[in-house]
């Protein structure tokens, strides 16, 4: 069997019926047995612009004090899923440069109930899936955790497109952006489902649901889409993308990529050759 929590990077166990004991096996991360190395993780709820409870997860250095630090939003894909208490390889590895992490659980993430689940729906870009993790950041820098000048909005997939929502729609919250195997035009996302799988596909219906309708949503979906708004770009921007991607095509990354050197701003493009959407490779993971 396997184990892991936030304080473990996971063991694998041998359970002996006879004796009724758990043996140890081995670690899947030997190396990564010390609070200095894995952070300290914590369970969090803070106060959005509304007044809901979003739960999050804090990780914070082992090594420092909890006060005015450099901090990296990392937003969950999904984006109906969410992060856990488990070890977490991006919090860990953050936190153990230096960084505060927060991990919000934004309206929209999966093991909250079916209202907090739906509360989610059409919330991309100026809505709830975004301002909840604004609005988290606010709470750190309230709390005298993060240190407002020293801010990075940071994920994948859809935490991907949330890192490029940040730097487009409100970059003047953030000194970067770094964005993994994210979506960056919504509209040639949905199109994209309804040519792979037809207009009433379960892969369009998914997208149509969580973000909008292709058709009669056109004109919000064109505003909250990062490839229309390079423009307001003002803080440098990290995208990577691994071009075996089967969840997100890479050519919304390039797109990102050739709107941002258009406009002059400051990005640098790295594709992650032979990789997938969650990046599965180890030596990627290196990188």
């Amino acid at each position: 069997m396997f184990a892991e929590t936030h304080q473990d990077a996971g063991v694998y166990y041998l359970f002996e019926p006879a004796t009724d004991t758990l043996r140890l096996v081995g670690r899947l991360y030997p190396e990564l047995n010390s609070p200095s190395a894995l952070g300290n993780r914590q369970a969090i709820t803070y106060r959005a612009r509304d007044g809901t409870r979003v739960p999050a997860y804090l990780t914070l250095p082992a090594d420092a004090e909890a006060r005015n630090l450099p901090t990296i939003l990392l937003v969950h894909g999904g984006p109906h899923a969410r992060d856990t208490f488990a070890f977490d390889w991006w919090a860990s590895f953050l936190a153990s440069r230096g960084y505060a992490v927060l991990q919000p659980n934004y309206r929209g993430s999966t093991g909250y109930g079916s209202t907090w689940f739906e509360a989610g729906r059409l919330g991309w870009g100026d809505g709830v899936m975004q301002t909840d993790v604004e609005d988290g950041l606010a709470a750190l820098v309230r709390g005298g955790i993060a240190d407002p000048d020293r801010v990075c909005i940071m994920g994948a997939s859809y935490g991907g497109y949330a890192a490029f929502a940040g730097a487009t729609i409100t970059p003047d919250a953030y000194d970067c952006a770094i964005a993994i195997a994210g979506v960056s035009d919504l509209q040639r996302m949905l199109d994209e489902s309804v040519r792979l799988g037809g207009a009433s596909g379960a892969g369009a219906e998914w997208w149509a649901g969580s973000i909008g309708d292709r058709v009669d949503d056109r004109d919000r979906i064109r505003r909250i889409s990062p490839a229309n708004l390079a423009a307001n770009v003002n803080i440098p921007v990290l995208i990577m993308h691994g071009p075996n991607d089967t969840v997100v095509p890479i050519a919304q990354s390039r797109i990102m990529r050739d709107r941002l050197q258009e406009a002059g701003k400051t990005v640098r493009y790295v594709e992650l050759a032979g990789d997938d959407h969650w990046l599965s490779l180890a030596s990627t993971r290196t990188q």
